[in-house]
């Protein structure tokens, strides 16, 4: 894995930046930036199954724009798996993870618009279990009269 730090580019070990480190191993299985990326392909794949495995049983997924809570794998799983087709094609545009958390930024361009998800995870028992999934529509928002250009 490689990450950049200020202006390095550093493959495996502690990264220093004088105000971050961050640690990056690929040993011992997948690491939750890993686990991240592989759930969202799967959710575009339609691999539900597969997608399920990268989840610990007792998931929880809260989505604060809609003030949604999903307890527990299925749940999760279900509010993909049963969302109304044709959703679109996503994107994993980035992700960033150390040991026991990850962040994914997607993107989802499909009939309705384009869309973005920046999501928050925590690992449990080498699982994602905590999500935290923030969507925008983009360009679905005005600015502020003082920011239009």
């Amino acid at each position: 894995m490689v990450v950049e730090a200020g202006r390095r580019l550093v493959d495996g070990g502690l990264i220093k930046d004088g105000r971050t480190v961050v640690v990056v191993t690929d040993e011992g299985g997948m690491r939750s930036g890993q686990l991240a990326r592989a759930l969202y392909e799967r959710y575009q794949a339609r691999d539900w199954s597969g997608a399920a495995a990268l989840l610990h049983p007792d998931a929880r997924v809260r989505m604060p724009a809609t003030e949604e809570h999903l307890v527990g794998r299925e749940e999760v799983i279900a509010l993909q798996r049963d969302y109304p087709e044709p959703w679109g094609e996503l994107r994993v545009l980035r992700v960033v993870g150390d040991v026991a958390t990850a962040v994914a930024e997607v993107e989802i361009a499909g009939p309705a618009g384009v869309f973005r998800c920046v999501a928050f995870w925590t690992l449990h028992e080498e699982l994602l279990h905590g999500g935290v999934e923030y969507w925008v529509t983009v360009g679905g928002d005005e600015p502020p009269a003082d920011r239009r250009r």
